[in-house]
C-alpha cells in the first residue's frame, strides 16, 4: 500500500499533537520531527484533523483521474452517501450532475451497494452462522482488527464493504468503466489500492479542490423519491438503523477508535454473543468523516441531520449475483517488548521511576511515563519529549550558569577590591566607600540571579 498519509518535517512544531491523538500510536519521533508508521497505521485520519499547524499531507490523485478523462475512457463514480452532508447537491441527481460537469459519465450512490451488504448480514444471523458479528465496512476498523486484535478476526463479517462491491456492480453495468470511489475518509484510499474493483479512491475534499480549480459549482436538484433506509449509513447507528432486527440478536453501534478497542478489549474476553456490532472508526460515524471536518466536532449534528432528512424507510430492492464474501487476513503488528531492565534505565534517566515522579501529565503524547519510556526502547520516541524532564535540565542548566557567573563576578570584585586598596595606599584615602559600592554591586548581581 502506497503512503496515504504524510506528516510534513516543515511544519512539525513538536507539539506531540499527532501522538497524542493516535488512538494506535503508530507514529515515530526522531530528529525533531513526527512521522507515520505506515505499517502500524489504521488511516483513521485523527493526525491529520488535530495538527495545529496543518502540517499533514494527503496525496492527491485527482490528477490521474482527469488524465483517464481526457482518455476517453468512461469514468464513474461510487459516491459514499455522506455526501449529503458534505455539498449542497440536494440528491444522487444533483451530485452526478456536478461530476458530470467534471467530465464523469456517471455517479451512484454506494447505498445501493450497502443495501446488498445489510440483506447479508441479515442472513448470516438469521442462520446463526457466527454467534459474533462486527461489521466489515469501515476499514479503519477492518485494519484496526487486523493488526491489533487478530484473534477477533472470526467475528469480523466475511462480507465485502459497500464501496467494493458497488463498484463491481458499476464494472458489471459497464465493463470498460474506470471507477471512483468518492468518500469521506483516508482509509478508502488505502481500501482502493488493494482492491481489484476500485480503480481509485478520493475524498470530498480532493473533490472540493478540483472543482475549485475547474470553477465548477455544485448542482442542487431537490430529493423526490421515498428516501431509502441504507442511505442512513453515514451517521451514528446508521447501519443498524438500515436492518430489520433479527429475533434472539441484539444490535449494538459503537462509534470512534478508542470506544471500538475497549468493545474489542471486551469481546478478547468472551462472554458477548448474538450481537451484531456496528462498529466505525468516527466519532459520529461518516458525517464526521478527517476529509469533511476540519476539527473533531464539525460536522456531527448538521450531518446526521442531512442523512437523516435524505433517507427513508423504503428499499431500492437492488439485486446482484456477484459474490459477497471475501476474508480478511491478519496483518498483526509486532512491536518488540522491551526488558524491565530497559523500562527501568530510561525511566530512572528521565527521573520518573519512582510513584512519586512519575507525573503521567501526557505532555509527550503518552498517557504514561511508563508507556513513553516503552516508547523510547523501541525508538519510537525521544527523552526530550518529556516536558518535566526537558524543564528539570533547562533549570539545573541555568544554576550552573548562575552558579558560574556569580563566582566570575566574586572573583572581578575581590580583583576590583584589590585594585582599589593598592591606590588608596598610594594616595593615602580610606578605602570604605569604594568597599560599599562594590559590595552593594555584587549584591545586585546575585538579586537578579
Amino acid at each position: 500500500m502506497n503512503q496515504i498519509i504524510r506528516l510534513s518535517n516543515v511544519e512539525c512544531k513538536d507539539c506531540y499533537k499527532c501522538i497524542r491523538n493516535c488512538p494506535v500510536k503508530a507514529i515515530r519521533y526522531s530528529d525533531g520531527h513526527a512521522a507515520i508508521i505506515q505499517a502500524e497505521c489504521i488511516l483513521c485520519g485523527e493526525c491529520v484533523v488535530t495538527c495545529p499547524q496543518r502540517g499533514d499531507f494527503v496525496a492527491s490523485q485527482t490528477d490521474e483521474i482527469r488524465s483517464i478523462i481526457r482518455s476517453g475512457r468512461r469514468v464513474v463514480a461510487s459516491v459514499a452517501p455522506s455526501f449529503i452532508s458534505d455539498l449542497p447537491v440536494g440528491s444522487i441527481e444533483g451530485m452526478r450532475a456536478t461530476l458530470q460537469k467534471l467530465g464523469f459519465y456517471d455517479a451512484q450512490e454506494t447505498s445501493l451497494g450497502a443495501e446488498i451488504v445489510s440483506r447479508e448480514y441479515e442472513r448470516i444471523m438469521q442462520e446463526n452462522e457466527m454467534d459474533l458479528l462486527i461489521s466489515s465496512c469501515c476499514t479503519s476498523v477492518v485494519m484496526l482488527i487486523q493488526r491489533y486484535y487478530p484473534d477477533v478476526l472470526p467475528y469480523l463479517a466475511p462480507v465485502k464493504s459497500p464501496m467494493q462491491l458497488h463498484c463491481e456492480m458499476l464494472k458489471q453495468q459497464y465493463p470498460d468503466a474506470y471507477t471512483v470511489f468518492i468518500g469521506p475518509c483516508y482509509a478508502k484510499k488505502g481500501e482502493a489500492e488493494l482492491s481489484e474493483s476500485v480503480d481509485m479512491g478520493i475524498t470530498f475534499y480532493e473533490l472540493r479542490e478540483w472543482m475549485r480549480e475547474e470553477g465548477v459549482e455544485p448542482v442542487h436538484i431537490e430529493n423526490h423519491d421515498t428516501g431509502k433506509r441504507a442511505r442512513r449509513y453515514p451517521r451514528q447507528d446508521g447501519l443498524v438503523k438500515s436492518m430489520t432486527p433479527v429475533k434472539g440478536w441484539n444490535r449494538v453501534a459503537i462509534d470512534g477508535v478508542n470506544d471500538c478497542i475497549a468493545a474489542l478489549s471486551e469481546i478478547r474476553h468472551g462472554g458477548v454473543e448474538k450481537t451484531f456490532l456496528e462498529m466505525t472508526a468516527c466519532e459520529g460515524s461518516c458525517v464526521n468523516g478527517p476529509a469533511i471536518r476540519k476539527n473533531r466536532y464539525e460536522n456531527r449534528i448538521r450531518g446526521t441531520v442531512a442523512v437523516n432528512e435524505y433517507s427513508g424507510n423504503d428499499d431500492f430492492g437492488v439485486t446482484t449475483d456477484i459474490p459477497l464474501r471475501i476474508y480478511h487476513d491478519p496483518e498483526p503488528v509486532m512491536r518488540r517488548i522491551p526488558t524491565e531492565d530497559e523500562i527501568q534505565a530510561v525511566l530512572k534517566k528521565l527521573g520518573k521511576d519512582t510513584r512519586k515522579t512519575a507525573l503521567n501529565c501526557g505532555c509527550c503524547g503518552y498517557p504514561t511515563c511508563r508507556k513513553m519510556a516503552i516508547a523510547i526502547c523501541r525508538d519510537m520516541a525521544q527523552l526530550d519529549m518529556c516536558l518535566p524532564y526537558v524543564r528539570e535540565k533547562a533549570e539545573f542548566h541555568s544554576r550552573e550558569i548562575i552558579d558560574s557567573t556569580l563566582e566570575a563576578a566574586d572573583q572581578l570584585i575581590d580583583k576590583q577590591m584589590r585594585v582599589v586598596q593598592n591606590i588608596a595606599s598610594i594616595l593615602g584615602e580610606s578605602t570604605a566607600e569604594t568597599k560599599v559600592m562594590l559590595t552593594k554591586l555584587k549584591e545586585a548581581v546575585q538579586s537578579d540571579a
